[in-house]
């Protein structure tokens, strides 16, 4: 089974004069808040907009939503994530910003070789999008990982979260 999510999370809720109004959010588990990245979401958006140069060009993460991102994180951490899998295996990205400066990544991770891209790192136990949800402040448990700490499983693509 695919899954595929593209967002920008954050701790608490959508209360932030860099979210445009416009915007759709959806609250998450552990006072996590997601803005889930869709064509809307991209319609919206500065298209020449930068939100970090150290994002590799040929990587998933888009400069618009990374500089919308960054904007959010004035006044908390904020997390931009990129993950897919197809039935089990996938790639992860992941940025954060923290009062607009770098707080983690940019991180790219995957489980197999054959997805390996560069700048990514191997690593089939621990994804770019789990090490970046522990930099803003999730924390795993004994049965949970970070993702599913915050229900990331409850939808498999970015556009179910807002159905609805």
């Amino acid at each position: 089974m695919a899954t595929q999510i593209e967002a920008i999370i954050f701790n608490g809720g959508r209360s932030s004069a860099a979210i445009p109004e416009e915007l759709r959010t959806v609250p998450l588990s552990a006072g996590f808040t997601m803005l889930p990245v869709t064509q809307e979401v991209l319609s919206r958006l500065e298209p020449t907009a930068v939100g970090d140069d150290r994002i590799p060009a040929d990587w998933t993460l888009r400069q618009p939503v990374a500089a919308l991102a960054r904007a959010m994180s004035a006044d908390r951490p904020v997390l931009y994530i990129f993950s897919e899998t197809s039935a089990g295996p996938g790639i992860s990205e992941a940025l954060a910003w923290h009062e607009g400066k770098l707080l983690y990544g940019p991180s790219g991770t995957c489980d197999l070789e054959i997805d390996f891209e560069p700048g990514y790192h191997l690593a089939p136990h621990d994804s770019a999008v789990n090490a970046g949800l522990r930099a803003i402040g999730v924390k795993a448990t004994d049965d949970r990982d970070e993702y599913a700490v915050v229900g990331l499983t409850r939808h498999r693509m970015t556009d179910d979260w807002l159905k609805g």
